[in-house]
């Protein structure tokens, strides 16, 4: 089978934690090079985690014919900068969440793409885990029985006081960070914007939210109640419930790598699911065979801007005591 060749853009965290031991289980994806500032620092990680190629600058790398489509794990604010780099390079994009800092990046990014003929994906991971799919497709069916309403949470507890997410100039924060996965799973399961939110936060020293809570209130009806923080250590996952049952996915932005599970009782009919699946892997092949094959992808730059669009409100809403804004 073709493998989509694919190169890294720096060595964050998630890309030796998550994306180099997840592309290795994909059918249809290899990594063959990986680039950082430093000349020896490229080479010490490509030996480390027997890549073939290392470069000592991003740009070498995108000038590289023999990678077909770049990773990017870089700090939030340098997405935007590297994925148009990316595109207009000819390579196709699979960059981590948020995608940009605000809904009009993610649109320019969209069509910057689109005219280079590329693709370019959000990497939400935890939608392509075959329980979410499956829930995400119930839910959307009506199995519920309406008028849903979700509580979503995502918190860890981050000891480093010089890591990254709390920088300021480069766009960290926990609604960043983690808060967007309950952002998303709202979005996607709700299918459907937010009206108004309202939100509430404590603050870092450094500026940015390190905890926030969240109201969200929909023309449908709908509501959520999200939560996300850096200062907590409490499971993450998300419940949402209606007139029918409740369906809960504990660790619900991670079922595979972390051994979550779902409990869904719907007409008091109660089950309980595991699946081992590795949601990294499933999320790199559905890109690759998008890109291979010349297929759609499932999550456009569109659906990333309205992300950040309910992110930016909650930011805002923080900003001024809680008080409602529209999306």
């Amino acid at each position: 089978m073709e493998k989509l060749k694919f190169g890294i853009l720096g060595s964050a965290g998630i890309a030796w934690k998550q994306f180099i031991p997840a592309i290795a289980l994909a059918k249809n994806a290899e990594i063959i090079a990986v680039a950082s500032r430093s000349e020896e620092k490229s080479k010490d990680f490509a030996e480390k985690y027997h890549i073939p190629l290392s470069f000592g600058s991003y740009e070498d790398l995108l000038h590289s014919k023999e990678i077909q489509a770049v990773y990017i794990p870089l700090p939030n604010r340098l997405h935007k900068e590297w994925a148009m780099k990316a595109v207009n390079a000819g390579k196709h994009v699979l960059c981590e969440k948020p995608l940009a800092i605000t809904p009009e990046d993610c649109l320019e990014m969209g069509r910057e793409a689109e005219k280079n003929h590329v693709l370019l994906m959000e990497a939400f991971m935890y939608r392509f885990h075959p329980l979410n799919e499956q829930i995400i497709r119930n839910v959307q069916s009506g199995i519920l029985g309406g008028l849903e309403t979700i509580q979503a949470c995502h918190s860890f507890l981050l000891k480093d006081p010089n890591n990254i997410r709390l920088n300021a100039e480069l766009a960290g924060g926990s609604l960043m960070d983690v808060g967007c996965y309950c952002v998303n799973v709202t979005r996607t399961l709700f299918n459907e914007e937010p009206e108004a939110v309202a939100a509430v936060a404590h603050y870092h020293p450094n500026g940015v939210d390190d905890q926030m809570n969240i109201l969200a209130k929909f023309k449908s009806g709908r509501s959520a109640q999200l939560s996300c923080g850096l200062t907590s250590d409490y499971p993450s996952g998300y419940t949402i419930s209606g007139r029918k049952g409740y369906i809960h996915a504990h660790y619900g932005f991670h079922l595979g790598v972390s051994n979550g599970t779902v409990t869904q009782k719907i007409d008091g009919i109660e089950s309980i699911l595991k699946d081992p699946s590795n949601e990294y892997t499933r999320m790199i092949e559905h890109f690759s065979d998008c890109v291979l094959n010349q297929k759609p992808l499932r999550y456009t730059a569109a659906e990333a801007a309205g992300n950040m669009a309910f992110i930016q409100a909650a930011l805002k809403s923080a900003e001024n005591n809680g008080e409602w804004t529209e999306v």
